[in-house]
Formats: C-alpha cells, structure tokens, sequence
C-alpha cells in the first residue's frame, strides 16, 4: 500500500482594517490582531468553498482530503494539510479569501512543509521575532532595515552558517 504524502501550509491572517489598539502601541500588532470565534472547522469549510469558487468541481476533487491540523486564535496562525500534489490549489485558495465572518482579511502562507513539524518550528521562530519587533517597536529602538523587511534576524543566520 502507498502511503499518503501531504503538504502542510503555515498561514497568517492579517487584518488590515483592524482597530487600533492605542495611539501608544506598535503598528505591528493591529496587523496580527487575534481571530476570535474562528474554528478550524469554519475554516476549513471556507477554504472548501474558495476551491470550490475559484477552481469548480476539479478543485473539489483534488482538495478533498483538505483538514486544518492547527488554528490559534490568538495569533491567527494556522497549518492546513493537503496532498503533496495539490497543494497549489489551496495556496490559491488561501490568498482568495478576502473576508472571515463579516471582517475583511489577507491571509500570508508563510511556508510549505513535508512535515507538521517543520511547520510549527516556522510559526514559533515566526512568533519570537514578531514578539522581539513589537518590544524593539515599543522601546523606540530602531530594527536594521533588512530585519525589518525580511522578519529575519541576521544575527541568528550568522551564527548557523559559523556552526
């Protein structure tokens, strides 16, 4: 028997349109608000109907097998498993959502795993540097640019490259 290979998908949902939180708070965090009210069931079955808009019985075929492994709503991050060969398919799908229960959203795939433990390593390194930016943003110290843009710390890159 063969077995079945999927692709886990690490997405973010932002919302762009957020409240703000305060005239003193980091612009960083209305992007990242929370999602609440959202389960992983609802969004699966979203996702289901994007495939399903976009791609038409086709897309609905080939994501059938389509389950969302993780949610947070606090963070608003979530790992969705497909099959290897389709998960394209979802990826579209994904950037196609333009709305969560009534709030507009732009959801961000962040990375494409073989394996749900390569993804919730992405989303915990991913989680420290927004941490460090919102603290480094609150304390008034300036980030370096490329950190900034890339929400990589090159520090952290040097030292693997001397290990």
């Amino acid at each position: 028997m063969v077995r079945y290979k999927a692709r886990y998908i690490l997405f973010n949902v932002l919302y762009p349109t957020a409240p703000s939180t305060g005239k003193d708070a980091p612009k960083a965090i209305d992007f990242l608000a929370p999602s609440d009210g959202v389960t992983p069931s609802e969004l699966a079955t979203l996702i289901r109907n994007t495939i399903a808009t976009e791609y038409g019985d086709w897309g609905s075929g080939v994501a059938g097998n389509l389950s969302v492994k993780y949610f947070s709503t606090a963070t608003s991050t979530g790992i969705v498993r497909v099959g290897r060969d389709n998960y394209r398919v979802v990826w579209g799908a994904l950037t196609q959502i333009r709305e969560i229960k009534g709030r507009p959203v732009v959801i961000r795939v962040v990375k494409v795993s073989g394996t749900i433990k390569k993804a919730e390593l992405e989303a915990i390194r991913r989680a420290r540097n927004d941490i460090d930016r919102i603290q480094a943003e609150a304390q008034g110290k300036r980030l370096p640019a490329l950190e900034n843009m890339l929400g990589i710390s090159i520090e952290d890159d040097e030292e693997e490259e001397e290990n």
